[in-house]
């Protein structure tokens, strides 16, 4: 339903036999309408590893398209699909789109009875890339025709088409009337008993947590002589710390022996580096994008750098949104500038419109992207990770989820600004995050292993607020012991990190990580207001964790890896609110994936096991500690070598804590740093644990990013930004969305727009005004 067909700006393969259309000129112009997308259908969940690799100019991954008549209307989705909705590059106006075979790239163990047909001319057997893929030279053809910019002409309104296309142009405005007109009458029909099972499975939730810890509490301090019935539910989690920590020690042994294989690439990589952004401040911005372009080690790589600003809002005492500091302040040396309208669909299934920038920062090219509503950190990856791998594949008019003209836009800066054919690795960062000199190169050197399709690096502590201050210790002892233990083994003995944090992390190109099985279906659903409260969860708190998590359950022969040379330095709340307010979206996030990991029955036995353990952790928190007590005074008629026995299992994750601080901290001051905050979280930790459990559960029901992520109202008329492209001024679009538990989506007040009547931009309704607060790293 895109204004503008893909002839307008591709290049036909001299294969194709329907007919051409007269290209769109200034005296020709052209109105034309695409396929109806839906999401697509995937009637099983195979796969084949060998996508990793670069795909022939002939061979489509993307055989998947349902049959659509010419009068099929979208609609609103209703089911567990993703409401990602994509578009073909290459369909021609007012025509649906062939079935075709479906054929998927990854094939998990499925149920026999299902099958697959591969068409003549498929892909190569299934296995994982090597070190040698061949690459095409920059010269090469390929599906576009690029021109400069100043040729491509503007879509003429509607009254000014020829005869023929008028139709065309009124039935995909038609189709736009409907599809809006229709989320809102089922949203307004479902949100009440969406609310209604949301208030139930909270409480449900909570008399059960009460329940159980009550029950567990009072038997163990009723019959205290029969404490080894309870000791597994304590000693369960100290004797997995006891088996990570041997493990660690047995494969670093063997790695110092015999280290592992790795695989040189035949060439050099090409990098693209991602920064969402929402609410920073100004110097938060340039601090992160200085850090991308002063890297060492990644001279030889071409590299590039993509922003995404989520809407046009200012955090607290800002003067101007983050959305204006990017465009007017930072992003000075441009050579383009405009608007875009209906740019791509966004992840909830309506049209984003957008303002886009291109040139140089400090010598690196960019390509700056501002949303004109919020719709969340989910969606700016989604957008960006989507075209890097459409991108790679867009040889064989693969479906997506942008207009041809915004495709075409980002695809010429990659091949004429950056000069690469073929994207390998996306670095993600975020706003408020600072790279150390060596990240990249570091993050690099990991991914090199066999069958790694992300890296992570080591998040530390910024202390350049304070070195000494009680908030940074404690977080920074927490951010320690959790990246040199459970994720250090994960890297090394399971290749499974559960976790790939968006403030530092590198992610392949590929089926694995970009596909649209992962990205687009799975951790592009959006929530309906009836979906349940896990569901929920987990479509709006920790992103980057549920994206990785959805990986490895549908991708087991996927790894995942950490480099702890790779340092980022990101900032951590200061205040008891923001503290709560992010670690309630954390242990609910974390909770809710692990749930994920533990019953699919097709991952890592030990990753299951921990998940496990992890979901029973957090469930019998105020009984564990209870149970504590009770152990002590039970031991104190026992018999020595009990006591030594459990007291042991005890010490063994102490010393090794205290053994951390010999080798992961790089400096005397990190040292003590480091053993600072040890101290008070193991004396603190748990009760901390106790009050973020009660505050994660009485606000369960709860699903926007709370004081970690709110904006003050702006209530300025106009916006002071002008385009250099077309000397227009930029409006203010909609702030940060919270959902909650009814399903509707709070707005902080934004600026009017104020545009041209040609871009079309609608004025956005305002609704509820949202606190002040910063957002903190995720995850």
């Amino acid at each position: 339903m895109w204004s503008a067909t893909a002839d307008a700006y591709l290049k036909d393969s001299p294969a194709k036999t329907r007919p051409r259309h007269p290209p769109l000129s200034n005296q020709r112009p052209f109105f034309g309408r695409g396929r109806n997308g839906g999401p697509s259908r995937w009637d099983s969940e195979e796969s084949d590893s060998s996508s990793m690799g670069r795909y022939g100019a002939n061979l489509s991954p993307f055989e998947d398209h349902a049959e659509y008549s010419e009068d099929t209307q979208p609609s609103w989705p209703t089911s567990s699909k993703s409401s990602v909705s994509q578009t073909p590059l290459d369909t021609p106006p007012g025509t649906a789109q062939e079935t075709k075979p479906a054929r998927e790239f990854f094939r998990p163990p499925t149920p026999p009875e299902r099958h697959i047909t591969v068409p003549d001319g498929s892909l190569a057997p299934p296995g994982l890339p090597g070190g040698s893929t061949p690459r095409r030279s920059y010269d090469s053809v390929t599906s576009f025709q690029t021109a400069p910019d100043d040729e491509i002409a503007p879509i003429p309104p509607t009254s000014q088409l020829p005869p023929s296309h008028q139709v065309e142009a009124a039935q995909a405005q038609e189709n736009t009337v409907k599809l809006e007109s229709e989320k809102k009458t089922t949203t307004e029909a479902e949100i009440k008993s969406g609310k209604r099972k949301i208030t139930f499975q909270k409480y449900l939730a909570t008399g059960s947590l009460i329940g159980v810890n009550t029950l567990f509490i009072f038997a163990s301090w009723w019959w205290a002589r029969y404490y080894y019935v309870y000791l597994p539910f304590i000693a369960f989690p100290l004797v997995l710390n006891c088996i990570m920590i041997v493990s660690l020690i047995c494969f670093k042994l063997r790695n110092m022996i015999r280290p592992e294989r790795i695989i040189e690439p035949d060439h050099t990589e090409d990098l693209v580096m991602i920064m969402p952004c929402y609410n920073e401040t100004l110097e938060e911005c340039t601090k992160s994008l200085d850090s991308l372009v002063d890297q060492v080690g990644i001279e030889h790589h071409k590299r590039g750098i993509m922003v995404v600003c989520d809407g046009r809002v200012r955090g607290p005492g800002m003067e101007k949104t983050t959305a204006d500091h990017l465009l007017e302040d930072i992003f000075v040396d441009r050579t383009h500038r405009e608007k875009i309208k209906n740019a791509y669909r966004a992840w909830d299934g309506t049209m984003m419109d957008l303002e886009m920038s291109r040139g140089l920062y400090k010598g690196v090219p960019y390509y700056c992207i501002v949303k004109e509503r919020n719709q969340g950190k989910r969606d700016s990856l989604i957008i960006i990770r989507s075209f890097l791998y459409k991108f790679n594949v867009r040889r064989s008019k693969p479906e997506t989820v942008f207009s041809p003209y915004l495709f075409h836009s980002m695809t010429t800066w990659l091949m004429r600004d950056v000069g690469v054919d073929q994207v390998d690795h996306l670095i993600g960062m975020d706003a408020d995050t600072v790279f150390d000199k060596d990240c990249i190169s570091e993050l690099l050197k990991e991914s090199k292993y066999p069958n790694t399709v992300g890296v992570c690096g080591y998040v530390a502590v910024d202390f350049s607020g304070g070195n000494w201050n009680p908030w940074r210790l404690y977080q920074n002892a927490e951010y320690s012991i959790a990246q040199g233990l459970r994720r250090l083994h994960q890297s090394m003995a399971t290749k499974k990190v559960s976790c790939l944090p968006g403030c530092c992390q590198l992610l392949k190109v590929c089926e694995y990580t970009c596909g649209d099985k992962v990205l687009v279906e799975l951790f592009g659903y959006h929530p309906r207001p009836k979906d349940g409260m896990i569901k929920q969860i987990r479509a709006t708190a920790s992103e980057d964790r549920n994206h990785v998590c959805l990986m490895l359950t549908t991708h087991p022969k996927a790894e995942t890896r950490q480099a702890l040379r790779a340092r980022a330095f990101t900032d951590v709340p200061h205040s008891w609110s923001v503290f709560l307010s992010q670690r309630r979206r954390w242990s609910l996030g974390a909770t809710s994936n692990d749930l994920l990991l533990f019953t699919s029955w097709h991952c890592q036995w030990f990753e299951r096991i921990l998940a496990l353990c992890n979901v029973m952790v957090w469930s019998l928190s105020v009984f564990i500690v209870a149970a504590i007590g009770c152990m002590i005074v039970a031991f104190i008629s026992q018999p020595w070598w009990i006591i030594l026995a459990f007291a042991s299992i005890m010490i063994v994750p102490l010393v090794y804590y205290l053994v951390m601080a010999m080798w992961l901290p790089r400096s005397a001051r990190e040292r003590v740093q480091y053993l600072a905050g040890l101290a008070m979280f193991v004396i603190l930790g748990p009760f901390l644990n106790l009050v973020v459990l009660v505050f994660s559960v009485w606000n369960m029901d709860s699903f926007g990013w709370g004081k970690t992520r709110m904006v003050v109202p702006d209530d300025s008329s106009s916006s002071s930004s002008s385009s250099s492209s077309a000397g227009e001024k930029t409006a203010a679009g909609r702030p940060g969305q919270n959902v909650g538990a009814d399903g509707r989506q709070t707005l902080a007040e934004g600026r009017g727009y104020d545009e041209e009547a040609s871009v079309g931009i609608r004025r956005p309704p305002v609704a509820a005004e949202a606190s002040v607060a910063r957002r903190g790293p995720v995850r």
